[in-house]
């Protein structure tokens, strides 16, 4: 598949995926406006981030099938701008407990260790590897919320499926399938999910292939 992004990891992934196969991208949302506290649920795109997500859609060589996205506006804006950049209408499903919420297990809990820890995601991300959390799910139960949700949904062929996220989400699949954040060095060597940045999917849920960065790894187990 071909695809232009910024990342030039995100094209050599594109491009190993076979001919006439699904693919799945799963990204963090584009450029946002500044978050005073919190998950600031109704910060926009900037304009540089509109203009981007519109590059974005208009150089995919996919027709795109399955649109899904977190309930955040900044997330729903990046979907509505990479369909407005392929000419495509298509419906952008919400998904909060998959693309928002994986991690959570008990939302009071989780919220107070978010705010007890400053937001510090890089923080949190190390502790739930490496110990476990009050109020969270386990990175591998959350990354499996997000890997059922992703190829039970879209998978027709010839056609790419949008699913988009936030930084801590995409940490989490980062921290379960490439091992990281299993230790601070770890953290501090790896550059943080970047905006419009993704991981690109294919195969089945059972078997499949996971582009992120440079480095494909083939997933056969029980994930």
């Amino acid at each position: 598949m071909k695809l232009v992004s910024i990342y030039n990891h995100m094209e050599t992934g594109a491009s190993k995926v076979p001919e006439k196969n699904n693919c799945k991208i799963v990204f963090r949302h584009s450029i946002r406006g500044n978050i005073a506290s919190g998950i600031g649920k109704q910060v926009s795109l900037t304009d540089e981030g509109i203009e981007l997500c519109q590059a974005f859609g208009r150089y995919l060589q996919y027709e795109i099938g399955f649109v899904a996205s977190s309930t955040c506006l900044r997330n729903i804006q990046t979907c509505e701008n990479i369909l407005f950049g392929a000419n495509s209408k298509r419906d952008i499903v919400l998904a909060p407990n998959e693309l928002e919420g994986p991690q959570t297990k008990d939302a009071a809990l989780s919220n107070k260790v978010f705010e007890d820890l400053k937001y510090n995601n890089q923080e949190i991300i190390y502790m739930l590897k490496n110990q476990g959390l009050p109020g969270f799910n386990s990175i591998k139960d959350s990354a499996a919320i997000m890997l059922d949700y992703i190829f039970a949904n879209g998978n027709e062929e010839n056609r790419v499926d949008l699913f988009c996220t936030h930084d801590f989400q995409v940490a989490l699949l980062y921290a379960y399938l490439f091992d990281f954040a299993s230790s601070r060095e770890s953290i501090e060597k790896n550059k943080w999910p970047m905006m419009l940045e993704g991981m690109i999917f294919w195969g089945k849920r059972k078997h499949f292939w996971c582009s992120w960065r440079n480095e494909i790894r083939d997933f056969s187990e029980d994930l």
